[in-house]
């Protein structure tokens, strides 16, 4: 069956538990084998239904990869690190998927960089303003920040959306250094320089949960 047994040396009882490598059946360490047969077997439609109920599991390379919220195909060829032609991704035929993982969030945090280094002096030009320092994080909760010295960061997770949206957070942020609250001045002057104010936020609040990068060991 679908079931991986743990032997516990402190267990007294035999004890299913569902976890995200599938069925684990806990039990104390010296049960005999007779009996966890009989535990399996009398457990058997449970077990069978669990099983064909549980997420599939998928690998990054057969979900693709996404970027400014567009999904890519991904296939493993004899290069030697990640590429992204436009239309797809190649990744090296020896790469597992942690390393794959990793080498994408740095990959996305050199594109973060670039792209808002880009964008950045469109609002300082419009504001006045400067930031003293530019990062990019993985934040849990927040897209940006500002703090009161003039540093920026920017949420590597807004890569995967639409670039519309991570305009509006590079925008928010620099909107800041003007007007270091969320007041009304605060929300006309960044509609003033960033239109679609209203569209991306009602994006994020519907869409910002979807925005994940799988974390590795």
């Amino acid at each position: 069956m679908n079931v991986n047994i743990v032997r516990q040396k402190r267990r007294k009882k035999a004890a299913f538990y569902v976890t995200p490598n599938g069925i684990e059946l806990r039990i104390p360490a010296r049960l005999s084998k007779r009996v966890v047969d009989w535990i399996l077997e009398e457990h058997a439609t449970w077990i069978r239904h669990t099983w064909h109920n549980l997420p599939k599991q998928t690998s990054v390379l057969d979900e693709g990869l996404v970027f400014h919220g567009k999904n890519f195909p991904t296939q493993k060829d004899d290069g030697t690190s990640l590429r992204y032609d436009g239309s797809s991704f190649s990744v090296p035929r020896d790469w597992d998927e942690t390393t794959l993982i990793k080498s994408y969030e740095a990959w996305l945090r050199e594109r973060a960089r670039e792209y808002v280094i880009e964008r950045a002096p469109i609002y300082e030009s419009s504001l006045g303003v400067k930031a003293k320092k530019i990062r990019i994080g993985h934040q849990k909760t927040r897209w940006g920040s500002c703090s009161s010295n003039g540093t920026i960061s920017i949420n590597v997770r807004l890569m995967l959306a639409p670039k519309e949206v991570m305009d509006y957070v590079i925008a928010h942020e620099w909107v800041h250094l003007v007007h270091f609250d969320h007041s009304a001045s605060f929300w006309d002057t960044l509609r003033t320089v960033y239109p679609k104010t209203d569209d991306a936020k009602a994006w994020l609040k519907q869409n910002g949960h979807t925005l994940q990068l799988k974390k590795t060991d």
